[in-house]
């Protein structure tokens, strides 16, 4: 079985987590020329990475985390979303219980990409949504654990 496919053998049948998933939220993977609607994305090499280096569980918090959220959000399915979104479940697992996805319902996830975009020349994109979104939770954290 070829393990950099993520494919497993189910009565016959080879089962793609990333498809069930993809399945699970009813996203799409669109041509990279098309401009995204809401669950749509062009990053399904960026999940699939996500998915080999961290697991089913955690690709599934993080598309949940988007889509499940303000509608704005689903169509923030992108690759430096994607891996800031994980960063910060890695870093702070206890979030997801808190009330993370209440939380990122108050979150335009479109205005932190730009906001990032606006420093993409010093910050990679990935790192520089990752710390806006960083901000934006941890007040909303710290005064729950407070």
């Amino acid at each position: 079985m070829n393990q950099h496919l993520l494919v497993s053998q189910l009565g016959g049948r080879k089962i793609d987590p990333l498809s069930n998933l993809l399945a699970e939220f009813q996203i799409r993977v669109v041509p990279i020329a098309q401009r995204l609607q809401q669950r749509e994305t062009h990053a399904e090499q960026t999940m699939r990475r996500i998915l080999e280096a961290r697991g089913e569980e955690h690709l599934r918090l993080i598309l949940m985390a988007i889509v499940e959220t303000n509608e704005n959000n689903s169509t923030m399915l992108v690759a430096p979303v994607l891996w800031a979104i994980s960063d910060l479940l890695l870093a702070h697992p206890s979030w997801f219980g808190a009330g993370l996805l209440d939380t990122l319902d108050e979150i335009d996830l479109r205005q932190l990409y730009v906001g990032a975009q606006a420093n993409k020349g010093a910050v990679p994109l990935r790192y520089g949504v990752g710390a806006l979104l960083y901000e934006r939770l941890r007040t909303k954290f710290q005064a729950v654990a407070s």
